[in-house]
C-alpha cells in the first residue's frame, strides 16, 4: 500500500533514536521517552527499522528535501525460530508505532507492506509479533500460533516428584547481559519446542535484559533464574517480585517478566518450584505457559492454580513455500491447497502440498486448479506450528474443505507434538 500524500518511508538512524521512541511514547504512553533513548537504543536493530516522516518542500545543501517531522516508526529483530523438525528465519515486527495526530491514514497498513516487503527479500519465511492489541493484525493476515496460560502458583506449590530435578544446580542472580547472554543462548539453543528462538541477534537480547526503573512500577530490579544440568544451562526465567504488607503480614507477588525457556522437565519443575517458594510471596505468576507444559502435569493439586488462556506469539506466513518446507510433518498427504492472501499477491495461489515420509514438497499449482482445501493465510499461519488444528479452524468455519476427507489428512500432517510457545517477549 502507497503512503498518502506528504509522506514517505525513510531507513531510521541510530542519531535520531530520541525521535524514533518519541513516537512510540506517543502510541504506548511511555515514561521517560528522552531519558530513556540512550539506553533503548541498544534494544533496536537499526539496520532493521524504518519510519515515516512529513515531506518537507525546502531542499537541503543536496538539492534534496529537507529532514520532515517523523509521524511513524517500526523495527523488526532477525531469529529463527523452532518449527516441527526443524527452523524457519523469523522476522519478528516490533517498535510499531503512529503519532496519535497522523492515524487513520493508511500509514501503518503502509508500514506493514513494507515490513513485508523488505521481510520476504531477507529471505524471512514468516513475520511474528507480540500484539498490545489482538485486533489490529488480524486484519495483515496474522494468526494466533501460541496460545498459551498465565498460571498463578501459590505460594510453596507441590510438584510430583522427579528424579533427578532436585539434584539440579540453580543459580539465582542480578540480571546482566554481559553475564547472562551466554546462559540464556546455551538454553535456547537446548529448546526444542515450536516457536522458541532458537538463535537471535544481540538487540533481541539486549531488549530482554533492558530493565529501566521509569517502568517497573514498583517490581524490584530484574532478577534471573539459570538451572543447569550436566549439559550445561538448561532453563532461564527473569522475574521480578514486589514485596507489600497486609493486615496478616507479607503479601508480597513475583511474576516472570520478559521470558524464559526450559529445555527439559526437570530443569522446568526445579526452576519454577524454588521461584513459587520465595520468602515474603504469596503467589508467582509464570507467563507464557504451553498449553502441555511438564507444569501442569506435574502440580500435585491443579486446583490451587489460577490460570488464564492467553495470546502469545502471533505469526503470519510470507513465503508459503518457504515457510511450509521448513518444518517436518506427521503424516504424508498429497493436497491442493488454496491460499487466499489479499497482501502478498505471491501467496494467493493454488499449492500442490506433498508429504513424504515427513518432508513436503510445495509447488504452484495452475492458477485455475482444483484445490482439496481452502483457505486464508491467517488460518494458515495459525496452524503453522501445529497448536491449532485445521479441524478446529474448520469445525469454527473458518476452512472450506472441497473434497471430502482432505481438512483431516492436511490437519493430521499439521499437528505437532509439543504445543508451541514463543520463548521472549519482545
Amino acid at each position: 500500500m502507497t503512503l498518502p500524500v506528504g509522506y514517505r518511508r525513510i531507513d531510521m538512524a541510530r542519531e535520531r533514536s530520541a525521535e524514533f521512541f518519541a513516537i512510540d511514547a506517543w502510541a504506548f504512553a511511555l515514561p521517560d521517552a528522552e531519558v530513556s533513548a540512550a539506553a533503548i537504543a541498544e534494544t533496536v536493530d537499526w539496520s532493521r527499522s524504518r519510519g515515516v516522516e512529513t515531506v518537507q518542500t525546502s531542499e537541503n545543501d543536496q538539492g534534496e528535501p529537507g529532514q520532515g517531522e517523523l509521524v511513524a516508526v517500526h523495527s523488526a529483530y532477525p531469529y529463527d525460530m523452532r518449527v516441527p523438525g526443524g527452523t524457519v528465519p523469523a522476522s519478528g515486527l516490533t517498535w510499531v508505532g503512529v503519532h496519535p495526530a497522523h492515524r487513520r491514514r493508511g500509514i501503518l497498513s503502509s508500514m506493514i507492506d513494507d515490513h513485508f516487503t523488505r521481510s520476504r527479500e531477507r529471505g524471512e519465511s514468516v513475520s511474528t509479533l507480540f500484539a498490545a492489541e489482538t485486533t489490529i493484525y488480524q486484519r495483515f493476515g496474522y494468526g494466533l500460533a501460541c496460545p498459551v496460560y498465565h498460571l498463578t502458583l501459590p505460594r510453596g506449590a507441590d510438584f510430583r516428584e522427579l528424579p533427578g530435578s532436585e539434584d539440579l544446580r540453580l543459580r539465582l542472580e542480578d540480571a546482566d547481559l554481559a553475564k547472562h547472554s551466554s546462559d540464556v543462548r546455551k538454553v535456547l539453543a537446548r529448546d526444542a519446542r515450536p516457536g522458541a528462538m532458537s538463535t537471535l541477534g544481540d538487540a533481541m537480547l539486549a531488549n530482554l535484559f533492558f530493565d529501566p526503573e521509569s517502568t517497573r512500577d514498583g517490581l524490584e530490579r530484574s532478577r534471573i533464574a539459570i538451572v543447569e544440568d550436566g549439559d550445561g544451562p538448561a532453563a532461564f526465567a527473569l522475574f521480578q517480585r514486589k514485596l507489600s504488607y497486609g493486615a496478616s503480614g507479607a503479601t508480597g507477588t513475583g511474576e516472570s517478566t520478559q521470558g524464559w525457556a526450559a529445555a527439559t522437565a526437570a530443569s522446568e519443575r526445579r526452576m519454577w518450584s524454588v521461584l513459587a517458594d520465595l520468602d515474603l510471596m504469596t503467589s508467582m505468576r509464570v507467563t507464557s505457559v504451553a498449553l502441555d507444559s511438564p507444569l501442569l502435569h506435574l502440580l500435585t493439586d491443579v486446583r490451587s492454580v489460577v490460570a488464564n488462556m492467553r495470546d502469545q506469539v502471533w505469526l503470519r506466513i510470507l513465503d508459503v513455500p518457504g515457510a511450509l518446507t521448513a518444518r517436518t510433518y506427521l503424516k504424508d498427504v498429497d493436497v491442493t491447497i488454496g491460499v487466499e492472501d489479499s497482501r502478498i499477491a505471491e501467496n494467493s495461489h493454488p499449492w500442490r502440498f506433498i508429504v513424504e515420509d515427513g518432508v513436503a514438497t510445495v509447488e504452484r499449482a495452475e492458477r485455475d486448479a482444483s484445490t482439496d482445501v481452502r483457505l486464508s493465510i491467517q488460518e494458515l499461519s495459525t496452524a503453522y506450528l501445529g497448536g491449532t488444528t485445521l479441524d478446529a479452524l474448520a469445525a469454527a468455519g473458518l476452512v472450506d474443505e472441497v473434497r471430502p476427507g482432505a481438512v483431516a489428512e492436511l490437519s493430521d500432517a499439521f499437528r505437532s507434538r509439543l504445543a508451541p510457545r514463543g520463548s521472549l517477549h519482545f
